[in-house]
């Protein structure tokens, strides 16, 4: 009789342990994962292929400052540039939106004063069911703030 109960308490313990690991998780996917409440700054076509894509964080206030996400992708035509990006991730993210872009091909060049949070030299899209891969040289000057 006492066995049983043991085994009882164990498995409401572990259920309770496993469903707090379940909630928590969603929780995080969530909370990280959401998209970001950004607003579109600029389109610019680089080459015959590659288009560079300028958001805005647009949650901040007097706080918080400007923050900006730079995607790489085709032009599509379509009105609703912020719903095609959202399916993206930025290859980089920084704190101007002044940048000197050029491209030759599938190789970008991008020239940036100021700070850069995150940064990746390639990304992946498709055009016309081609992918595309344009790999991106990256020319920072950092400045002090």
């Amino acid at each position: 009789m006492r066995r049983k109960s043991v085994i009882k308490i164990l498995h409401g313990m572990l259920t309770a342990v496993l469903l707090l690991l379940v909630g928590g998780y969603c929780f995080y996917q969530y909370f990280f994962n959401t998209q970001p409440n950004d607003v579109f700054v600029s389109k610019q076509k680089l080459s015959n292929t590659v288009w560079l894509y300028v958001t805005k964080y647009d949650e901040g206030n007097a706080t918080v400052a400007d923050f900006y996400r730079f995607y790489l992708d085709k032009d599509d035509g379509s009105g609703d540039v912020m719903e095609a990006l959202k399916h993206r991730n930025p290859f980089m993210e920084a704190k101007t939106k002044d940048v000197i872009a050029t491209a030759y091909g599938n190789t970008v060049n991008i020239k940036v004063t100021g700070k850069i949070y995150s940064f990746t030299n390639s990304d992946l899209f498709y055009s016309d069911g081609i992918a595309i891969m344009p790999v991106i040289n990256l020319i920072a000057n950092g400045t002090r703030d």
